[in-house]
């Protein structure tokens, strides 16, 4: 899964940057009305009336989770419009793909943070800015927003990790679940201190989906429609390096336990896994005809088989 594809909407996130400050909760007359349960898409109603000065927040519902700390990258979903005209701008609920947010300029935009840090998992958030607060003028056009324009923002907040956290790792090399080298299938090394390394390929490439667990979790069950969010590495067959891991790059990724917001394979290897559980999974090349991308656009190398190592971090109702 190529950078891009998990950083989805990376150049719509980074309209508000660090110019931005958040205050207190705007007045009553002009905050946007926010409906619907926390974890589904939210509706929002734009006032008909001129937007506040300058960027403010409001935590809409706290929630019970953990609190997201300064250094974190942050795995969310959030809803954007403009104010001017009410415009549809982003929705990671209609892509399907939660988005990590970090706070280093390059990830994420620096605004988002004073939204963010601090506020508890499972919380919803709004957050109101002018557009021009920071906003790059590459970025206008493709964003659909004006110089003097202003965005509105609903984050709900899945939680905060750090970009290299993971499952305590086993100083060893780890085989493909029992048996590893012993039936030819693909050995990887997990180790403290680096991503893991595919040490063997073991006979060749798999014909059918093979699902190895590494180190078994004691956390809630994945199941259908959750949001799960891993650590991973993915390898075409074969190749040394992957071609996407999120190991101290991205940090953790958010992804919806469904046929079609992952890959191939990576559903039905997700699907009953608990919560802390270390996996491995081998798809054939073939194994979903006609994939190229889901609709957040995460791909797969086309017409090759696929190994994917993937810690399960964390879950949430979606």
């Amino acid at each position: 899964m190529p950078t891009s594809s998990v950083r989805t909407g990376a150049a719509a996130f980074a309209l508000l940057a660090a110019g931005a400050a958040a205050c207190a909760a705007p007045a009553a007359e002009n905050v946007p009305d926010v409906s619907g349960a926390v974890g589904t898409r939210p509706v929002i109603a734009v006032p008909d009336r001129p937007a506040p000065e300058g960027a403010r927040t409001s935590v809409l519902h706290e929630g019970p989770g953990p609190e997201v700390k300064k250094g974190q990258v942050v795995v969310t979903d959030v809803e954007m419009r403009s104010w001017e005209g009410n415009r549809k701008l982003l929705s990671t609920w209609g892509l399907t793909q939660p988005t990590t947010v970090a706070f280093d300029g390059a990830h994420g935009p620096r605004a988002w943070d004073r939204a963010l840090v601090g506020r508890r998992a499972g919380s919803r958030v709004l957050l109101v800015g002018p557009a021009a607060s920071g906003l790059a003028p590459r970025d206008v056009a493709p964003a659909r927003v004006a110089a003097g324009d202003h965005v509105v923002l609903v984050f709900d907040v899945i939680g905060g990790y750090g970009v290299d956290q993971r499952i305590p790792p086993v100083d060893a090399e780890a085989p493909g679940g029992p048996g590893g080298a012993r039936d030819g299938t693909p050995v990887v090394a997990v180790r403290a201190d680096r991503a893991p390394q595919v040490t063997s390929w073991g006979r060749g490439a798999p014909r059918r989906l093979d699902v190895r667990t590494l180190a078994e979790g004691r956390g809630p069950v994945l199941q259908r429609g959750d949001v799960a969010v891993v650590q991973y590495a993915s390898w075409a067959w074969g190749q040394r390096a992957p071609y996407r891991s999120t190991y101290a790059v991205t940090g953790p990724n958010g992804f919806v336990v469904t046929p079609d917001a992952v890959p191939p394979g990576v559903f039905e290897a997700l699907r009953g896994v608990r919560v802390g559980s270390r996996v491995q999974i081998a798809v054939p090349a073939r194994y979903r005809p006609g994939f190229t991308t889901t609709r957040g656009g995460v791909a797969a190398p086309a017409g090759r088989a696929v190994l994917y190592v993937m810690e399960v971090l964390d879950r949430q109702d979606r």
